[in-house]
């Protein structure tokens, strides 16, 4: 620790923001820089940080499972308490079984939200009511499953739909959103689809809002760290691995389709 930091002391255990310049509010132009894209990352036994892009982690999570929390569990954060408040008792629907849905899972749940998922397996289906879902709807089974929420919803709709499938699962959400519901939307890309495109029919059904969601700030993750102490949250890891194996974690990671987070240690020998 350097001389002139008053933020940490010796011993206290952090993580880098996933933005590290963007402390609060809306991100601004020269705040982008992204560790592990325009910036060296962490996949480092060592990094050297400024003090204000870190912040503590809850104390009672381990190296592994504070390791999932500045990207995924921040952008499910943000997703959930970002726009419009979402008050005890409203419905969120959360998409598949990616690490941001079942951060947004357990966070809807923490908020006293009701919470529909959608997966097309029936093990997953099982693991996401374990996690807290109230309802599961099997997309494939139901290709139309923005009724299938509606009618689970008494007609009422989604009041957040946390949007992962961006193009491919746009036009569903929409359909799936109460009248003035709110979509946050994570993906805008997709290998079959040219872009976001949502039919008339779909967007007269609704007067939802639309509000692109990418990370946050550091504050979101302060606040978020807040709530997972007081709640005793714990993320969901799929499986770790050593250092030595990072090869072969991101080779796993792109070819699988995990429930959790894949993570990788440093052996224990520095931290993680």
């Amino acid at each position: 620790m350097g001389e002139a930091v008053t933020r940490f002391a010796v011993g206290d255990r952090v993580s880098c923001a996933y933005f590290p310049r963007w402390r609060t509010g809306r991100i601004t132009p020269d705040a982008l820089d992204q560790p592990g894209c325009t910036l060296d990352g962490m996949l480092a036994e060592y990094a050297v940080l400024d003090e204000q892009w870190a912040v503590r982690v809850p104390d009672h999570l381990t190296w592994e499972e504070a390791a999932t929390l500045p990207c995924a569990g921040v952008t499910a954060w943000h997703a959930l308490t970002g726009g419009e408040p979402l008050l005890p008792g409203r419905t969120v629907l959360t998409l598949g079984t990616g690490p941001v849905a079942l951060f947004a899972v357990q966070f809807a749940k923490l908020l006293g939200c009701r919470v529909v998922s959608t997966t097309s397996s029936a093990a997953k289906a099982d693991r996401l009511k374990a996690l807290g879902a109230d309802e599961v709807v099997d997309y494939r089974r139901t290709p139309d499953w923005g009724r299938a929420v509606r009618e689970l919803t008494g007609g009422l709709g989604a009041d957040l739909v946390v949007e992962t499938g961006g193009p491919d699962t746009i036009e569903q959400s929409v359909r799936a959103s109460a009248l003035y519901g709110q979509i946050a939307l994570l993906i805008t890309a997709s290998a079959t689809r040219s872009g976001i495109e949502i039919s008339h029919a779909a967007y007269a059904s609704s007067l939802a809002t639309i509000r692109r969601v990418f990370v946050g700030s550091r504050t979101h993750f302060e606040d978020m760290n807040r709530a997972v102490a007081a709640h005793g949250l714990r993320p969901v890891v799929d499986r770790v691995h050593p250092f030595e194996e990072a090869h072969t974690a991101y080779r796993a990671y792109a070819a699988d389709a995990p429930f959790g987070k894949v993570v990788i240690t440093m052996d224990g020998a520095h931290g993680n």
